[in-house]
């Protein structure tokens, strides 16, 4: 419950983190947007006035000239045509003026700063004059219907230009395409470090809430361990006390067969406990780094084979169809037989423990260009994706293991990983549920011998 409400109380914290920086930078764009428009309102305003002081063939006179003929061409239009088309005609001449676009692209990159932008005409006024066609269009709702220019556009200049035959009023506005981009730029120092203070604190919630997962799952794990680990040790511990009582009863005594057979089953619970125990032991050690092989040089086919010959012995009348198949190049290796032989034993043990009645296992050993290849392959249940992952954990047991009651402390993997990793090599898994499991060890070739 604890560890929930803190999993919580971190989450809260985090996405107020988020929302306060999600406000700051929202807050800090609008200043540098107002900012870049004060900027840019007063360029572009300059630029406008220095664009109207050019002579009569280059400024605003040359257009309004144009305009005045086409007015002068509209006082003996049919006045259908005059409103249908005369404030769609006047606001296409004004919004593709290149000589201004020109001249203020030019003044902005003299000034050294962004010239990309579009033109806007914002028409508020429009009357032709002389022969009584004194006609208005504005408020007209023709004329509203015109282009508007979009809110983030800068005034550049307004202009009423009275002529011969017409007078009008518009505004031109300026829109940077990239104003945005620009507006960024300037926050890429605070957005970095932003974004970066957003990160640090998702990853440290990342792992703290990965560790309090890991320290969950570790002490379930434990709890399990204990759980099945006083089971081992009480089954042959009861099987012996109930051996050894059976042993002061004068009439079993006076049975010899009977007293031999007491004696074998508490030499066996006695060697299953002994061997419980070098288990325990040995994780022991290996988590201290207090491990030590002892290589020898090993007869490969020699060694395998005595140990499924030992293996088979081992089961009885239980034993799997053991296959040993060898594809030697080298035919010998550096191995620490012991450590080496238990973590193939746990391996083909395993396929037993978990496989079918009628259990069938290959091991297999080859060279490959780059080490000596040991695969224990079976007939089993399989083991599913997401468990694979964990499979080489200590104490862990899979759902198939805690499902069916079968013994074990969850360790047995975890000591063959150790194992081969000691030498240097490596241990992984391929199986699917249903279509059994293949355990490949690899030892590099540089940690065996050569000699033939």
């Amino acid at each position: 419950m604890k560890s929930r409400y803190l999993i919580w109380l971190s989450a809260f914290a985090l996405v107020v983190l988020v929302w306060v920086q999600y406000i700051f930078i929202t807050d800090t764009y609008r200043t540098k947007a107002n900012q870049f428009d004060a900027r840019f309102g007063e360029l572009v305003q300059e630029g406008m006035k220095a664009f109207n002081g050019i002579d009569f063939n280059y400024g605003y006179d040359s257009l309004l000239y144009e305009l005045d003929e086409r007015a002068l061409e509209y006082q003996y239009a049919n006045p259908d045509t005059l409103v249908r088309t005369l404030d769609q005609e006047f606001y296409q001449i004004l919004n593709n003026y290149e000589e201004a676009k020109g001249f203020l692209t030019a003044y902005l990159q003299e000034a050294g700063e962004e010239a990309h932008f579009t033109w806007h005409i914002l028409l508020t006024e429009l009357y032709l004059k002389d022969l009584n066609l004194e006609t208005k269009y504005y408020p007209n709702s023709k004329l509203k219907s015109l282009p508007l220019p979009p809110p983030e556009a800068l005034p550049a200049a307004s202009y009423t230009h009275v002529r011969n035959f017409f007078r009008m009023s518009y505004s031109v506005y300026i829109n940077f395409d990239r104003r945005s981009a620009l507006i960024f730029r300037e926050m890429k120092g605070i957005l970095g470090l932003s974004l970066a203070t957003i990160l640090l604190v998702f990853y440290v919630f990342y792992m703290t809430i990965r560790n309090m997962m890991r320290q969950k799952r570790l002490s379930e794990m434990k709890t399990d361990f204990i759980n099945n680990m006083t089971h081992e040790l009480k089954t042959p511990l009861s099987t012996i006390a109930v051996a050894s009582s059976s042993l002061g009863n004068k009439r079993i005594t006076s049975d010899s067969a009977r007293v031999e057979e007491l004696s074998g089953i508490i030499k066996r619970q006695n060697k299953h406990l002994s061997g419980l125990i070098d288990r325990i032991l040995d994780i022991s050690i290996f988590e201290k780094d207090q491990v030590k092989l002892k290589p020898v040089e090993l007869d490969l086919s020699a060694w395998l084979d005595q140990l499924c010959r030992a293996f088979r012995l081992e089961q009885g009348d239980h034993a799997p169809e053991l296959e040993l198949q060898l594809r030697l190049d080298i035919p010998r290796a550096m191995l620490d037989e012991v450590h080496m032989s238990t973590a193939l034993n746990n391996l083909l043990s395993n396929a037993v423990k978990y496989g079918p009645a009628d259990c069938k296992i290959t091991l297999r050993a080859e060279h490959t260009k780059s080490a000596l290849e040991l695969r224990v392959s079976d007939n089993g249940p399989g083991i599913r994706r997401e468990e694979q992952k964990h499979i080489f954990e200590k104490f862990y047991r899979g759902r198939e293991a805690k499902t069916h009651v079968i013994r074990g402390l969850g360790l047995g993997l975890y000591y063959v990983k150790q194992i081969v990793e000691e030498h240097g090599g490596e241990i992984s898994l391929i199986s699917s549920p249903g279509e059994g499991s293949t355990f490949i060890i690899k030892i590099p070739h540089h940690d065996q011998s050569t000699s033939g």
